[in-house]
């Protein structure tokens, strides 16, 4: 009796917060497609319109979030130097870790491949997602980030020093971010 209440206590314990991805109940404002095992849309032909469309995304099944799902995601806060270079401003973003979206869409270990409204894309491979830990930012000096800014969601890497690395991280830090197709 002891061995199946301790079993049952560590599957318990070892479960994730949603055991099975939660369908977005406002405005999807993340898609995540490609190698993911946890879905929540519809698959997504070549004729299909909308944004998606637009960008010429299919997929067979994808992971949407909308804002109540990002933000009920652990948040961290990532304060840099950001905006035209002649009038750079530091902005304090927030928002959950990237790793964390990956594993709650079943894309954990996979590449991401951030791609904005205006089709702009970057590749960030798992061993830099793991190592740095740049955040799917949501809100901006606290307040949410609208689209005609850098939302409705951008990825942002902590600051660091080491130049080569922040002119890689800066073509990968995608502003006005929609969809995520993983590898």
């Amino acid at each position: 009796m002891r061995l199946a209440l301790s079993l049952a206590v560590v599957l318990i314990t070892s479960t994730p917060i949603w055991a099975e991805m939660p369908t977005p109940e406002g405005h999807v404002l993340l898609t995540l497609g490609g190698a993911v095992t946890e879905t929540n849309l519809p698959a997504r032909g070549e004729n299909d319109g909308g944004l998606l469309g637009y960008l010429e995304v299919q997929h067979d099944g994808a992971a949407g979030f909308d804002a109540s799902m990002l933000d009920g995601l652990a948040q961290v806060e990532i304060t840099i130097a950001y905006g035209p270079e002649d009038n750079q401003r530091d902005i304090t973003f927030s928002g959950p870790r990237l790793s964390d979206v990956m594993t709650m869409a079943g894309a954990k270990g996979k590449a991401a491949n951030p791609m904005a409204l205006d089709g702009y894309q970057s590749e960030i491979p798992w061993d830099s997602i793991q190592a740095y830990q740049p955040i799917v930012a949501t809100h901006a000096d606290g307040s949410p980030m609208g689209i005609g800014g850098y939302g409705p969601t951008m990825i942002v890497f902590p600051p660091t020093d080491d130049v080569d690395l922040a002119a890689e991280q800066s073509g990968q830090q995608v502003w006005a971010l929609a969809y995520i197709g993983i590898e």
